[in-house]
């Protein structure tokens, strides 16, 4: 039960990480980008990208959120959540080794991105026999523990 609680917590904050920072990068990607320092282009292609990428990652915070009241996805957030994250800032490592450092606000949102990343493996990785096997048996509070009222 208690690593049921940890998990759901875990999912919860990566998930609200996600539906925060890709929201706002889909609904106001200028504003996004000037919280980094950096100015972004007003032109509807640049912005159409920028977009895009944040609607890819307030959906996939959706789907990690979520996963904290259906149990069933817990295991496939998990995943979901280290993959984009680690991926984000392992990119931005690439880009600071190809191109130079972008900055502090960039250099910020990288370190966000793989401690987020870090805390999904802790997730996958802590609660991989746990919960995910407890899903679903007698006594562990999940959705077939209720018993229908005669």
């Amino acid at each position: 039960m208690k690593d049921a609680r940890g998990l759901k917590a875990d999912l919860v904050v990566l998930g609200l990480i996600l539906v925060i920072f890709g929201g706002w990068r889909l609904l106001d990607p200028i504003g996004f980008y000037a919280f980094s320092g950096l100015v972004l282009p007003d032109d509807a292609g640049s912005l159409s990208e920028v977009r895009a990428a944040g609607g890819i990652m307030m959906v996939a915070g959706l789907i990690v959120g979520l996963a904290a009241y259906f149990h069933a996805w817990s295991r496939t957030a998990v995943v979901l959540a280290a993959v984009v994250f680690v991926s984000l800032g392992l990119a931005r490592l690439l880009g600071i080794a190809l191109d130079g450092s972008p900055g502090a606000g960039v250099i910020m949102g990288m370190v966000i991105e793989l401690a987020s990343g870090g805390l999904a493996l802790f997730a996958f990785f802590r609660y991989r026999n746990g919960t995910r096997s407890q899903v679903g048996r007698p006594g562990t509070g999940s959705v077939t523990d209720v018993q229908p009222s005669s």
